[in-house]
């Protein structure tokens, strides 16, 4: 008996030697490489790889889950990864690949490891051609939020799912869809970010849907030679404004001239911008070039309604500047009599990341490019929109310690040039303080307030509020067959 256990256990261990060596094969095969790429905390990496052919993730091995086009992605350089995202990426091919071998000691897994192997690879047949890949994702959140009056009121805060796609080979056919979804229904919302409304120089006077469109693309990406898509995509402007815009969990983007008029920045082409034609270029390594055109309503004389370019450089590891400057065409009347002149948009800003330390400043410059909400001096029943000019400044800081996290911010929106029935003291002003505590990867709950001496339009002050909330974000992976 003892002859036939050994005899047994020796066949095991040369049919184990088999399958290891027939699937080390495999992923030699089928792939050129496979690069470990993982960013610590909150600063990006970039690992070069060969990525004519696309890029596949085969694993997760970072902190944070992997979201494509926000933590991870990849250009004619490499690979790169932000956020806590990590992940083993199969590079070379077209084919799927399965993941790196095991070794022996790899046989043996816990039950949590195996049932992220499984979620990685289940349904994938490595034998498979595949052309594509989509991403489905999605971000759930949710505040409470105490207004300076103290009427505490449960509010969504830009809940949204979306998919990306890409092909794979030296010239991709990229897209993007992304909804809003507003899970609690409330006419108001302390982020400015949030609406899913353009309505530039409307009154909104409904609550939000249950879903509104936040984005949606399709292009072409030809490796070195750039990126060209169409659609509802951030633009240009948004380049340089997120170094600070949408940072914060509630409060900010008031004084970047992003979300301007109570929109999402649609029609005025700084946001979400509404209908736009948009090239990215990379080159020289460390620079990225960005050009957009609108092709919004057929209301205004010119080709374009509105146009935007802006330039990023990578002057120092950790350390990104860049500008951005957008020109927008409004129809005769908005422009003659709400906002009495041209609007242009500038904004400067950098960021960067340093051990723990992630950072953002933005100061930014618009003319007739922002509306206030005021009663009619006629005594109609529904406000009128009235254009102002103004600079403002946002800044942003996140400092980690561990499963914690605080931040602070500065948001200073000073505007001139203003009308007659305009307040003369408006103004936003405020500082921004919150914590995080991180209970997963995925999901964090946070407090977050802003304090200090702002007045709108109408004079009328009382702009501090705080809000505890919760944020889980969710994603993933699977290929499309030809």
């Amino acid at each position: 008996m003892k002859r036939i256990s050994c005899f047994v256990s020796a066949a095991v261990a040369l049919g184990w030697a088999a399958v290891l060596n027939a699937q080390q094969s495999f992923v030699e095969a089928s792939v050129s490489s496979v690069v470990s790429c993982v960013s610590k905390g909150k600063e990006r990496q970039r690992c070069s790889a060969d990525t004519r052919a696309g890029i596949v993730m085969l694993r997760p091995t970072g902190e944070a889950a992997c979201l494509l086009g926000r933590n991870w992605g990849y250009d004619d350089q490499g690979v790169w990864v932000s956020e806590g995202c990590g992940g083993d990426f199969a590079t070379g091919s077209t084919s799927r690949a399965a993941a790196p071998a095991p070794t022996a000691a790899a046989l043996v897994q816990s039950e949590d490891e195996k049932t992220q192997m499984d979620t990685t690879t289940t349904g994938i047949n490595p034998t498979q051609k595949y052309t594509g890949g989509f991403q489905p994702y999605g971000s759930l959140r949710t505040i409470i939020s105490v207004p300076a009056n103290g009427e505490a009121e449960v509010q969504d805060d830009a809940t949204r799912v979306g998919i990306n796609f890409t092909t794979f080979g030296p010239i991709r056919v990229i897209g993007i869809t992304e909804w809003g979804v507003n899970l609690v229904q409330s006419a108001t919302s302390l982020n400015a970010g949030a609406t899913t409304a353009s309505g530039f120089g409307v009154v909104q006077t409904t609550t939000q849907p249950v879903f509104g469109a936040r984005l949606g693309s399709i292009g072409v990406d030809f490796g070195k030679y750039g990126r060209l898509s169409y659609g509802k995509q951030l633009s240009t402007h948004y380049d340089i404004t997120s170094y600070t815009t949408d940072r914060f969990n509630v409060f900010g983007g008031v004084s970047t001239a992003t979300y301007v008029a109570g929109t999402d920045g649609g029609q005025s082409g700084t946001g979400r911008a509404d209908q736009t034609v948009l090239y990215h270029l990379n080159f020289a390594k460390n620079f990225d070039f960005g050009a957009q055109g609108q092709l919004r309503t057929a209301d205004t004389p010119q080709a374009f309604n509105g146009f935007g370019f802006s330039l990023q450089a990578k002057v120092l590891p950790g350390l990104q500047i860049g500008g951005a400057y957008n020109k927008t065409y409004f129809d005769n009347f908005l422009t003659t009599t709400v906002l009495h002149g041209g609007t242009d948009y500038w904004a400067f800003g950098g960021k960067g990341t340093w051990r723990n330390l992630e950072w953002g400043a933005d100061w930014v410059r618009q003319s007739n490019g922002d509306l206030a909400f005021i009663p009619d001096p006629a005594g109609g029943p529904s406000p009128i929109a009235v254009g102002f000019s103004a600079n403002g400044v946002e800044v942003y800081s996140r400092l980690k310690f561990g499963k914690f996290s605080a931040v602070l911010g500065f948001e200073d929106y000073i505007p001139f040039d203003l009308s007659p029935l305009i307040d003369p003291d408006f103004k936003t002003r405020y500082a921004v303080v919150g914590g995080e505590w991180h209970i997963s990867p995925s999901g964090y709950a946070f407090i977050e307030s802003r304090l200090g001496d702002s007045t709108d339009a109408q004079g009328k002050g009382g702009y501090n509020a705080a809000t505890l909330g919760f944020r889980y974000d969710f994603t993933w992976k699977t290929l499309h067959l030809p």
